[in-house]
C-alpha cells in the first residue's frame, strides 16, 4: 500500500468469490450456473472490493442485470445499505427502489467460524494469491 491505494491490484472475481464462499464455509467448486457480483462498482477501492456487502450471487443469467449500472442494481445497493449497513465511504446512500420487497432475498446459511476456516484454506492451499495474502493474514492475526 502506499497512500492508501492498493499496488498492482489485479481484478479477476477470484479473491471476492473465495471471500464469499470461504465466509460461508464453502470451497471452491463446481458453481455452474452462479455469478459473483460487486454491487456497487467499486472494485478499484481496497476496502469495497472483497467486503461482503459489497458482494453476491446471482444466477449466471442475471449477469448483464447486476453488473455495474444494470437495471437491478439499485435493488442490491438498497438490500446491502440496509440490511448490513453498508455502502462505499465515497457514495451517497442508496435510494429505495419503488417496488422493492425485502421478503424474496435468500441468504447462504450462517456459519460461525469463518475466520478459522479461512486459516485453514489458506495453510491448504499454494498457489500465487494464497502466497501473496499469508503475509497479510499473518500480520492481522489471522494466521
Amino acid at each position: 500500500m502506499q497512500s492508501g491505494k492498493a499496488v498492482g491490484m489485479y481484478d479477476d472475481n477470484t479473491t471476492p468469490t473465495r471471500a464469499v464462499l470461504w465466509a460461508h464455509g464453502a470451497v471452491l467448486g463446481n458453481r455452474r450456473g452462479w455469478g459473483f457480483a460487486h454491487i456497487w462498482p467499486a472494485c478499484d477501492d481496497v476496502e469495497s472490493y472483497t467486503h461482503l456487502a459489497n458482494l453476491a450471487i446471482v444466477p449466471e443469467c442475471f449477469a448483464s442485470l447486476t453488473d455495474k449500472d444494470g437495471p437491478l442494481t439499485d435493488y442490491l445497493k438498497w438490500h446491502a445499505w440496509t440490511v448490513c449497513g453498508w455502502k462505499p465511504s465515497h457514495v451517497a446512500p442508496p435510494q429505495m427502489p419503488a417496488d422493492y420487497n425485502a421478503d424474496l432475498w435468500r441468504y447462504l446459511p450462517k456459519f460461525d467460524r469463518p475466520k478459522s476456516f479461512i486459516a485453514k484454506r489458506v495453510s491448504e492451499l499454494d498457489n500465487e494469491r494464497v502466497r501473496i495474502l499469508r503475509p497479510v493474514m499473518e500480520t492481522c492475526g489471522m494466521l
